[in-house]
């Protein structure tokens, strides 16, 4: 994902119509355990990248409201701390990307 704009801003939830539950999550390693955690919030600098990736900052999007084909696309909406949604469509894939 990335910032454009001038102005930082902060994503603190996730949701989507085509799933009943979405989350962000980040893995981490502590003590030699990888482990994944829900992420309260993910900020993203003025003209920032922030990327999702397995095994790193990641979606969980669980529990599809329908049938994923691959091809297909899903909305989801994130939430930024000033109050504004932005709108983002993923394609279904049936492997992770690479």
């Amino acid at each position: 994902m990335r910032n454009t704009c001038n102005t930082p801003f902060v994503i603190v939830d996730v949701g989507s119509p085509d799933f009943a539950m979405a989350m962000i999550h980040e893995t981490l390693v502590e003590n030699g355990v990888s482990m994944m955690r829900h992420a309260d919030s993910l900020p993203l600098p003025a003209h920032g990248q922030l990327q999702f990736a397995p095994g790193g900052r990641h979606l969980m999007l669980m529990h599809p409201t329908s049938e994923m084909k691959p091809g297909g696309k899903v909305k989801v909406s994130l939430a930024l701390a000033d109050g504004r949604r932005i709108a983002a469509y993923f394609v279904v894939s049936k492997d992770a990307p690479k």
